[in-house]
């Protein structure tokens, strides 16, 4: 018995709903901006060659992560403002151990929110 007898209609492989895999490369490269984006590709082809080794496939997967991290952070109200800001040292800021404190008082949300002026 053909186990496929029953399918009369040709079938796509693809999901209806598909959904866009935020580590696709294309899909971040074309949310950075021109200045960025070829760089990005120039680390990804050396990253990317660099997967073909088993081990080099997690190395990959930070690679892009980071990448779509950086792409979606620059898409935040203020980003820029906050990017020079921390560039031109010219931010509040705080010590490691005081963030650290304030999350485990359960406060850090409430001092950003604050700071922000939210």
């Amino acid at each position: 018995m053909d186990c496929h007898s029953g399918y009369r209609r040709p079938m796509s492989a693809q999901p209806a709903d598909a959904v866009p895999d935020p580590l696709d490369p294309e899909l971040i490269a074309a949310e950075l901006p021109e200045d960025k984006r070829g760089f990005f590709l120039a680390q990804y082809r050396i990253e990317a060659e660099a997967a073909r080794e088993p081990g080099g496939w997690k190395q990959l997967h930070r690679f892009l992560r980071l990448w779509r991290f950086h792409a979606e952070a620059r898409k935040q109200p203020g980003y820029a403002e906050a990017r020079d800001a921390a560039l031109a040292g010219t931010g509040g800021g705080m010590s490691l151990e005081d963030v650290v404190r304030l999350r485990s008082e359960g406060r850090l949300d409430e001092y950003i929110a604050r700071r922000s002026g939210g």
